[in-house]
């Protein structure tokens, strides 16, 4: 990792809270209207049993990946991501990585209060990351955003809720922020 670098961009050029949490919304009711219109054909269809179940869980995880994973990474986005005019970045400017992006999702499944919270630290956050972001190594930029300038990777200590993490970040100097 040593003599990595990474970009930043200007802070305009991050996705501001109201917009994460429109994104977030529709990218929410879309997952929702997916898994709906998976699930009553196959009560329809299929008797109610354990195995039934299980396949609807099984479909409810493909699903997700295809979409909070496969589809925001590509070209074409998600639903809110395209909406809010958004696309998801690594730290180096490229594309996310599926690892960061599976790693997003996970966090994403710890629910309601975890999201109120995981979207206010972006309020405070120099970068807008929020924590599934800092945890992942990502950035949520407009779609037409063009990095402002390179840092070296370094690691910094958090304190998140009593835990101690140590997130990857591009060092900024304060003063090449426009």
């Amino acid at each position: 990792m040593k003599g990595r670098n990474g970009v930043y961009f200007r802070r305009e050029d991050y996705a501001s809270f109201w917009v994460r949490v429109l994104v977030d919304l529709i990218d929410l009711l879309a997952f929702a209207a997916l898994c709906v219109a998976l699930t009553a054909p196959m009560f329809m269809i299929l008797p109610w049993s354990r195995s039934t179940f299980n396949l609807l869980l099984l479909a409810w995880v493909a699903i997700a990946l295809s979409y909070f994973v496969v589809l925001k990474r590509s070209r074409f986005r998600t639903v809110g991501y395209r909406v809010g005019r958004v696309t998801i970045v690594g730290l180096d400017g490229q594309a996310a990585s599926y690892l960061s992006l599976v790693l997003r999702l996970m966090f994403g499944m710890l629910g309601p209060l975890y999201w109120l919270v995981d979207l206010t630290w972006l309020s405070n956050d120099r970068n807008r990351q929020a924590l599934r972001d800092k945890f992942a190594g990502t950035y949520v930029v407009k779609a037409n955003a063009k990095p402002a300038g390179q840092g070296r990777i370094v690691f910094r200590y958090y304190e998140i809720w009593f835990y101690n993490c140590l997130f990857r970040e591009v060092d900024v100097d304060p003063s090449m922020i426009t």
